[in-house]
């Protein structure tokens, strides 16, 4: 792909870029499940084989996420230098490369290094990338086009967690490695089609300007003129690339807040509920068909919601306040059910929520700071909820370890699912 093209798309909404972009997401998506998700099956076998505890394990499958955050900030600087389809093509050569790599570890501070160091980094960049091409793709069709790429982690959680464990039956735990490396490389294909495909990409008439060349001078005032303009390029630069003018944008930080609070509630009902459900008197099988049957209420949610949207059938903003509820309330009830259909039910509404809100608040972003912000805005709402996650992510554990119950513990997690509503009708309000 190209430096720099115009805003203009050739065809209707999208067109064959914006699809191909879908395409890069989707795949994307699907690999990034089958590189965590790989590693969280093969934990138990990994702790035998690399003789290690299972909480460093776990840490390094958690680190690696983080990691992901912690650059994804960085994701607009090199997709405006390089361009996002080589970008999503060295992101998969990095995810593959740390599977493949890590067949041959011995111990755990290698595997760290390995998932951290390469998959986390491409796991962050190409998020944001692969999502920032989607979004300037599509208007009119974009909740439709994102719910569709998103689609990917459902098919991931489907398909991974059984081939996994076919492959380590069949060929052990290194073998699994080589073969999810192998799979992982499908995001190169998917990255050269961006780049045999024209996309729409950033005006760069002011990026990337490097510092001007002034000729020596013993003279004081010389030197100042020279470091003004120094100063002055550093400033562009850093403002240009990484869109830090959002951190002093108010409309910014309401859709973080939305964004953070979210992901938070989401992740932690992820980690705790098979827990909670089992404190409540149920069996690891029911516990597991409620995160089954949540799971294909999640996809029905992902996709319908761009029909819902797109079609004029409901406005994003309805629809998110809507959804809020419904999963605020059903976090809320959750630790309260000891009956079996209550209980699938408050599981079904909130993954079918999360459907609907992990691609809506996308839509937000957009909708609230353009298109122009969207690799900035993305990269930064992803440290945050990173960072979130580092501070607070033992909170629910340690309201458990201190009652003893889930309750209060589901009842923060609820009260925080809810907190979104505050900053949505702000934002509603100020679009009027």
């Amino acid at each position: 792909m190209s430096g720099a093209v115009s805003n203009s798309l050739e065809g209707p909404d999208g067109g064959r870029p914006g699809w191909v972009a879908v395409l890069a997401l989707w795949t994307r998506n699907l690999m990034d499940i089958g590189i965590t998700k790989g590693l969280g099956i093969m934990l138990p076998i990994l702790q035998i084989q690399l003789t290690s505890q299972m909480w460093i394990l776990g840490w390094i499958a958690s680190l690696t996420s983080a990691t992901g955050g912690f650059v994804a900030p960085f994701g607009g600087l090199v997709s405006r230098r390089f361009g996002a389809g080589y970008v999503m093509m060295t992101c998969g050569v990095m995810m593959s490369a740390a599977a493949i790599a890590g067949s041959s570890v011995e111990n755990s501070l290698q595997l760290a290094l390995l998932y951290m160091l390469l998959a986390g980094t491409a796991i962050g960049i190409s998020n944001v990338v692969a999502k920032e091409a989607v979004g300037r793709c599509f208007t009119k069709n974009y909740a439709t086009a994102n719910g569709i790429a998103r689609t990917g982690y459902s098919v991931g959680l489907i398909v991974f967690a059984p081939l996994v464990q076919l492959f380590l039956d069949t060929y052990g735990w290194r073998g699994t490695m080589l073969l999810v490396g192998a799979i992982t490389m499908h995001s190169v294909a998917s990255g050269a089609v961006m780049v045999a495909t024209r996309q729409p990409e950033l005006d760069q008439s002011n990026a990337y300007q490097t510092l001007p060349q002034t000729e020596h001078t013993n003279s004081s005032s010389a030197h100042e003129s020279t470091l003004r303009s120094h100063c002055g390029s550093l400033r562009k630069f850093v403002s240009k690339n990484f869109e830090v003018g959002l951190l002093l944008n108010s409309r910014y930080w309401l859709v973080a807040v939305i964004s953070c609070c979210r992901n938070y509630a989401y992740l932690m009902w992820i980690v705790y509920f098979v827990s909670q459900a089992q404190s409540n008197g149920f069996t690891l099988e029911e516990a597991g068909s409620f995160v089954t049957i949540a799971g294909i209420a999640n996809l029905i949610g992902t996709i319908s919601q761009g029909l819902i949207t797109d079609r004029g059938v409901m406005s994003s903003w309805t629809l998110v306040a809507v959804c809020l509820v419904m999963s605020s309330v059903s976090y809320l009830a959750s630790s309260l059910l000891t009956s079996y259909w209550p209980m699938m039910t408050s599981a079904v509404l909130i993954l079918f929520s999360e459907g609907v809100l992990s691609c809506q608040t996308d839509v937000l972003v957009k909708q609230v700071l353009g298109v122009e912000l969207l690799a900035g805005a993305f990269g930064w709402i992803a440290l945050k909820v990173t960072l979130l996650l580092v501070a607070l992510g033992f909170l629910p554990g340690l309201v458990y370890d201190l009652t003893g119950s889930y309750t209060a513990a589901f009842l923060l997690i609820g009260s925080v699912q809810a907190v979104p509503l505050v900053p949505l009708l702000m934002l509603r309000y100020s679009q009027r």
